[in-house]
């Protein structure tokens, strides 16, 4: 009976070890590369959301489960059982839970990059091909998309006796749920505390009511009462949020609020501008609005600041739109931001451990699949070089770029 009871406690220490080790980010982490060893698998799934359980949808399921198999079928044919059984272990927990918060705050599609030891799940504004990638190198060529169509924020939605937090980004908001223990511990601290998200529709809060529908918030509540709500607001976020995730956050909340809460704040991603009203009030469609017009200030603002920054290193030859030398800076790792013009290609291919450039005139894939990411291009090479040296990308459109010539950098110390 003992022996029965430790394989148990063994079996689900086992299982969390793999559950924790699955984590939802919002942008490509080099680390993985230092954390684990080839194979790796990169899986590309679009999400639909036709049905409103609070699950992964059944399509999306399948979807999955083909994709799933197509990348066992590879690894078994490249490698040896034991050099993936990692890998297996986590797919095979992916598919089996369909309630995980994987799924549940899924967006327009999901990216799965995934190791013997880990997996990094990243939310993408778009639909992508469905695509399975096997390989001693993660396929990250399609999440360059993301830097340009990406805008994702925080909404903090906040009043004396009650919180939530939505995710959203140019389409629309989703509710984001807190740990148990969070919703536990301000039950306990404060009486009239209501951790309650019925009336959240699932996916988003387009075309529904507002998250605080029906919530009668207290009339009365003392200036100390609602500091030290706020106190632990803050600390949520703090611990959290902010610590692990630098998406920018918009209050949302009344303007009296809003100036007690922003003398309190201690976390640096809260905007200084927020959307002063009552979160009891708005609808996602309006939600997502006024977020919307406050993240393209912050964008345009940010963006401007950066292509002054680049003219300016440019001046001390520590900027350049000049492709070669470009390309020796990624392979110094000296590249601290890059530039890429929204649609820009240069068939050929790019070595970034030596820095050369070989141009091709003609794309000949290695293989017939529809998909094939050893299509080649210079300047996706150069990208996805720049995303595993830790790199800012900036994926715009031609009108924005500091130069004419499609790629530009700026260098971490003078080239």
């Amino acid at each position: 009976m003992k022996q029965a009871d430790n394989m148990l406690r063994d079996s689900v220490n086992e299982l969390d070890a793999v559950r924790t080790s699955i984590r939802t980010v919002d942008n490509f982490d080099p680390e993985l590369y230092k954390q684990a060893k080839a194979p790796y698998v990169s899986i590309y799934l679009p999400v639909q959301h036709k049905e409103r359980t609070q699950r992964r949808d059944t399509w999306t399921a399948d979807e999955f489960k083909d994709l799933a198999k197509e990348a066992l079928r590879r690894l078994a044919e490249g490698y040896d059982d034991e050099a993936f059984a990692g890998l297996r272990e986590r797919i095979d927990y992916l598919q089996g839970h369909p309630d995980d918060t994987v799924w549940l705050n899924a967006g327009k599609g999901l990216a799965f990059l995934m190791s013997n030891t880990g997996v990094d799940v990243l939310n993408l504004d778009f639909a992508p091909e469905a695509t399975v990638v096997v390989g001693d190198e993660l396929y990250i060529k399609p999440l360059l998309r993301n830097f340009r169509y990406g805008m994702s924020y925080y909404l903090l939605l906040l009043n004396t006796d009650r919180f939530g937090l939505l995710r959203g980004d140019y389409d629309g908001v989703h509710y984001l749920p807190l740990l148990p223990s969070v919703h536990q511990e301000f039950a306990e601290m404060f009486d009239a505390y209501d951790g309650t998200e019925a009336a959240l529709d699932y996916y988003s809060l387009e075309g529904h009511m507002s998250p605080y529908h029906d919530h009668k918030s207290r009339k009365e509540v003392s200036k100390e009462e609602a500091e030290k709500f706020f106190r632990h607001v803050n600390k949520v976020m703090s611990d959290d949020i902010a610590k692990v995730d630098p998406t920018p956050v918009i209050l949302v909340t009344l303007p009296e609020h809003a100036a007690l809460f922003r003398r309190l704040c201690t976390f640096d991603t809260l905007l200084p501008k927020g959307i002063e009203k009552d979160a009891r009030t708005l609808s996602g469609e309006t939600l997502r609005d006024d977020a919307v017009k406050i993240i393209d200030a912050k964008r345009q603002a940010d963006l401007k600041k950066v292509i002054e920054r680049y003219e300016l290193d440019a001046s001390k030859s520590k900027a350049t739109d000049d492709l070669v030398k470009v390309g020796e800076a990624l392979a110094e790792r000296n590249v601290d931001v890059l530039f890429v013009e929204m649609g820009k290609g240069l068939p050929g291919t790019f070595d970034a451990t030596t820095g050369t450039i070989d141009y091709d005139g003609h794309r000949d894939p290695v293989d017939a699949e529809l998909i094939d990411p050893a299509d080649p291009d210079v300047v996706d090479a150069m990208a996805q070089a720049a995303l595993k040296q830790g790199a800012t990308i900036y994926v715009l459109a031609s009108e924005e770029m500091p130069t004419r010539n499609g790629v530009a950098a700026i260098f971490r110390h003078e080239q």
